[in-house]
């Protein structure tokens, strides 16, 4: 194990001083989450502007719903990237909410090693105000996480990071770890590390009854696959049923068999 000195741990930000806490920042360092409760536990007044922010918890507990406000922001200044999300973004929910759907990318690389090269380049362009990322391997080492909180320091773009709650304990460079999980018809919060600021403040935010009412994790969901349609029988005598069925559909009485046939036979006479 490699002996690292305090001075060599301070320099790569690896650690700050407790002591040293900054002031609290101003309003428009943080961009407003919507929620006043989650406004007074963030340090910075509101979700920062750039650089990664980690979100541990499981998908479909409301994790969304809780960075609409933000996203729906963010989406006015510049486009949003969507890095391999574990299901396919709604766009008419997205919208109902005040979103440009227009202004939304989506990309999904096969291997890590192009979803890593891919978030790093999206993150640096400066062309995004946010890139939401969910990686195939979870358990990404220091010098990847390092690499992406960088990129997005560098592109003034907020990196959203959602990872599993398994891994809240693995130290991270974010500056800002929040840690998520249902509990009845409330999302509860946990902010498990920021920068500048105490960690540990908990908090519940109710989700809209109509959406999240009694919601299990999406893991849970039950799953539909599409079967083909069975062929329909070939009809024989269905020549003769068109007549009364036309009949039915532009709601005319059909003339009975019998009259048809007298009819006919009056006519060949």
């Amino acid at each position: 194990m490699k002996n690292h000195s305090l001075s060599q741990l301070l320099d790569e930000r690896k650690l700050w001083r407790g002591q040293q806490l900054r002031p609290r920042m101003a309003v428009s360092d943080g961009c407003c989450t919507g929620f006043k409760a989650l406004d007074a536990a963030l340090h910075s007044g509101g979700w920062p502007q750039s650089g990664s922010t980690e979100l541990l918890g499981e998908h479909g507990i409301g994790e969304l719903w809780l960075l609409i406000p933000a996203l729906r922001e963010h989406s006015v200044t510049r486009p949003i990237c969507w890095l391999n999300p574990p299901y396919l973004p709604y766009t008419p929910a997205l919208a109902q909410q005040g979103i440009a759907v227009d202004r939304q990318l989506l990309v999904r690389p096969n291997s890590l090693n192009d979803q890593l090269w891919a978030a790093e380049e999206l993150l640096r362009s400066g062309a995004y105000a946010a890139v939401l990322t969910w990686f195939t391997q979870a358990n990404l080492n220091d010098r990847q996480l390092r690499r992406l909180h960088i990129a997005a320091l560098e592109g003034q773009c907020w990196h959203l990071h959602f990872r599993p709650a398994a891994l809240a304990r693995q130290i991270s460079p974010a500056p800002l770890r929040i840690q998520l999980h249902a509990d009845q018809q409330a999302l509860h919060i946990q902010i498990m590390k920021q920068q500048g600021g105490h960690a540990g403040q908990q908090l519940q935010l109710a989700r809209p009854a109509a959406l999240y009412l009694q919601q299990s994790a999406a893991s849970s969901w039950p799953v539909y696959t599409s079967t083909p349609a069975p062929k329909l029988p070939i009809q024989r005598q269905l020549k003769g049923k068109i007549s009364l069925l036309n009949a039915s559909i532009l709601n005319t009485p059909a003339r009975p068999a019998k009259q048809l046939d007298s009819g006919s036979k009056e006519q060949a006479h």
